[in-house]
């Protein structure tokens, strides 16, 4: 049995599982809604909250809704530069999913306390941002924007929101207050979850330059944009070191500092040119690293 023998068959059960894992879950938007959900668990730990699967689920079904939204109407209103994603959402598939996290999120929203319940109004805002609302008139007419279409506003809506829904959601269950420990911590998952957000800006510069959205690497440049970055994470880690000092309850050294360095490396190895599937599958799967840390010193 030669190399070559061995070679293709290896090759060809690579490429099927690839596939397998890109329309089962990084297409209908699982893979990122569920990374985003893990990050509950941080929270939770960091908080001192009681473990509750609820507001983890609650969140990974919230997510699902937006994403497919705002995927579905790209496919029609600024075509998705994947051609595979594209026909995906063409064909309807992006709707079964939606209709599916709709349900779960009604029952789960059901069954939740009324704070649960008044905190996911804040929802609404991902909810409708890709969608065209506002009516406009220039010199071609009337046209429609969006939410998103506000310059810079894209990917700090998105990173916001989900700031926000991590926090109260988890702190609702619990019937828990927001306390300084718990302002920090928010501060620091904005920027964690912030740089995430604004390096699909940088992924989605030509097609946001086509569909004239004005992202903040658009505003200030990939270089600017990486150092305004690069800052704000160094001023994370900063918050956080206080925080320690004051011996409050906020994310320990070895879950922010392996999350600060993740976000630096990315920013400086990220490029407008990288693959998608690069950020599709690991830059949308760094967001997994806090409760991994997590889960390691709980068994280890």
């Amino acid at each position: 049995m030669t190399f070559l023998s061995l070679h293709k068959p290896w090759q060809t059960a690579t490429k099927t599982l690839y596939q397998l894992f890109m329309k089962g879950l990084v297409y209908p938007n699982f893979w990122v809604s569920a990374a985003i959900a893990s990050l509950v668990i941080l929270v939770q730990t960091t908080l001192n909250l009681p473990w509750q699967w609820e507001p983890i689920a609650l969140i990974f079904s919230a997510a699902l809704i937006p994403y497919n939204l705002d995927r579905i109407a790209d496919s029609y209103l600024q075509e998705i530069p994947d051609p595979q994603a594209q026909a995906y959402f063409r064909q309807g598939w992006g709707w079964l999913v939606l209709g599916g996290a709709a349900v779960c999120f009604a029952v789960l929203l059901y069954q939740a306390n009324p704070s649960v319940r008044w905190v996911s109004l804040g929802g609404l805002v991902p909810l409708i941002y890709g969608l065209p609302l506002v009516p406009a008139w220039g010199n071609e007419g009337r046209q429609w924007w969006r939410l998103k279409d506000i310059p810079a506003s894209k990917a700090w809506i998105v990173s916001g929101t989900i700031t926000y829904a991590l926090m109260a959601v988890p702190l609702a269950y619990a019937n828990a207050s927001f306390t300084l420990s718990a302002g920090v911590t928010t501060f620091f998952l904005l920027i964690f979850v912030g740089t995430n957000s604004h390096l699909f800006d940088v992924r989605d510069l030509k097609s946001d330059r086509q569909a004239d959205v004005l992202t903040l690497p658009r505003l200030l440049g990939v270089d600017r944009h990486r150092q305004f970055w690069f800052a704000l994470n160094s001023l994370a880690l900063a918050v956080v070191a206080w925080g320690w000092t004051r011996s409050l309850a906020v994310p320990s050294p070895e879950i922010a500092i392996p999350c600060v360095v993740v976000n630096l490396l990315t920013l400086r190895l990220i490029q407008p040119d990288t693959p998608r599937d690069v950020y599709s599958i690991f830059i949308d799967g760094y967001l997994f690293l806090p409760s991994l840390i997590v889960g390691l010193n709980r068994f280890l």
